[in-house]
C-alpha cells in the first residue's frame, strides 16, 4: 500500500510575471506620470501665491490689532518687526505681550520678507506685499507683486511697478 497517491488534479504550477507583463505595467504608469505630473507641477506655483494671499491678509489682521491696542500702525522704520518684538517708540504702551504674529510668518512663500510701507500708496492706509517668485518688483504671473491692494486676484503690477487694474484700484 502507497502512502503517498496522486490526486487526479495535478497541483497547480505557480506562476510569477513575464517580462513583457511586467513592461506593459511599467509603460503604463509612465504614461499615467507623463499626463498627471506637468498638471501638479503647475499647481505648486498656484498654491504659493495662495498662501501669499492668505499670508498677507493675516498679516493685515495682525497690523489692525497692533493699531487699535496702540491707536496707530507701525512706521515703515519699524516695520512688521513692530509685530513680534515691542518697539522702542515711547507712544507705544499697550503693545500686546507675546506680540501680535508669530516671527516665521514674515516670510512669503519663497522665503522672501513680505513688505511693508506705511503710509500706503495703492489707496490704502498701508502697502503689505511680496514680489512673488523672482523677489523683484513688477513681473507677472507667479512673478507679479501680490498686494493687499489687489488681493482679488484680478488685479497687478507691470514691470514698471504701476498699477494695473480693470476695477480702478
Amino acid at each position: 500500500m502507497r502512502m503517498f497517491s496522486r490526486s487526479p488534479n495535478p497541483i497547480l504550477r505557480l506562476r510569477g510575471f513575464t517580462l513583457i507583463e511586467i513592461m506593459v505595467v511599467v509603460i503604463i504608469i509612465g504614461l499615467l506620470a507623463a499626463v498627471i505630473v506637468p498638471s501638479v507641477v503647475g499647481k505648486v506655483g498656484e498654491a504659493r501665491v495662495a498662501k501669499a494671499r492668505q499670508d498677507i491678509q493675516a498679516i493685515g489682521t495682525a497690523l489692525t490689532m497692533y493699531r487699535l491696542d496702540n491707536f496707530k500702525y507701525p512706521t515703515s522704520d519699524q516695520g512688521l518687526k513692530a509685530l513680534i518684538e515691542q518697539p522702542a517708540d515711547p507712544t507705544i504702551r499697550n503693545w500686546k505681550k507675546g506680540g501680535y504674529i508669530q516671527d516665521g510668518s514674515l516670510k512669503d512663500p519663497w522665503g522672501n520678507d513680505y513688505q511693508y510701507v506705511y503710509p500706503g500708496t495703492h489707496g490704502r492706509e498701508y502697502d503689505l506685499y511680496s514680489f512673488g517668485a523672482d523677489g523683484q518688483e513688477g513681473g507677472e504671473g507667479e512673478d507679479a507683486d501680490i498686494g493687499n491692494w489687489n488681493l482679488d486676484g484680478q488685479s497687478g503690477n507691470n514691470q514698471n511697478g504701476n498699477q494695473q487694474s480693470g476695477n480702478g484700484r
